[in-house]
């Protein structure tokens, strides 16, 4: 994840310095307020885990000592954390587990005649479960058109608001269980940086601001995008 702006219109966002509980070698990754009170300090978020946020680390933490070094160093650790509590960030969307894993592109194996409806055989919208995400035009008739879905189905998923055109066998749409303006309980990528747009709907709370859902154009399978903020943030006054 990667800070792109702060809904109170501060372009800089605030940083603040934290010793740290866990080594970490990955920069974008959220960090959380430990609730064990004999930790040395802050701990990482899981895949599925985001409760009492801290924010977004932007640099490195290595790995600290319990016991003095031998030098008289410093035996802690410290990473730098984004602590804005509106900050929102860019989370690229996984086609898997793994970082910068493609999306995949669904392929129409039955024309639309009314827009509410892509059918593609195949491929089971409902595991995991897509309903409330969305999908939108990779290739064809309604390239760059997103949708809400509103029920899915093995071999079609639906949507209400129909598509602009009729789309045609060979036509491909891309999916994401993500939507503007939702509550988004994500899965998040092993390293905790991209929401993992293969998995079930699970765990890591999010506020989706925007999206940017790319065609192929534009790289869609690699470069589409959900922008979230931290929903539980220790920082928001309102505290779990």
């Amino acid at each position: 994840m990667e800070f792109a702006y702060s809904l109170d219109g501060n372009s800089v966002p605030v940083m603040k310095r934290y010793q740290v509980a866990a080594t970490n070698t990955v920069i974008g990754r959220p960090y959380l307020k430990t609730a064990d009170a004999t930790s040395v300090g802050i701990v990482l978020a899981t895949t599925t885990g985001t409760v009492d946020s801290i924010g977004v680390n932007v640099d490195a933490a290595g790995t600290y000592a319990a016991g003095q070094n031998t030098d008289g160093s410093d035996n802690a650790k410290y990473t730098t954390i984004i602590i804005n509590p509106l900050a929102v960030y860019r989370a690229r969307l996984s086609g898997g587990a793994t970082d910068g894993t493609a999306l995949t592109a669904r392929t129409v194996t039955t024309a639309s005649t009314d827009g509410l409806t892509v059918t593609h055989s195949g491929y089971n919208s409902n595991s995991p479960d897509l309903d409330e995400g969305v999908i939108w035009g990779y290739t064809g008739a309604n390239s760059g058109v997103y949708r809400k879905i509103t029920a899915t189905a093995n071999g079609s998923t639906t949507v209400v608001l129909a598509f602009p055109r009729d789309d045609a066998v060979g036509d491909t749409y891309l999916l994401a269980p993500v939507s503007p303006t939702r509550t988004l309980t994500a899965q998040l990528t092993t390293n905790c940086t991209e929401i993992d747009a293969s998995a079930a709907i699970n765990g890591a709370t999010f506020v989706v601001t925007e999206m940017l859902l790319n065609d192929s154009s534009n790289s869609g399978t690699t470069k589409s995008y959900a922008y979230v903020q931290l929903a539980d943030h220790l920082f928001s006054g309102s505290l779990t």
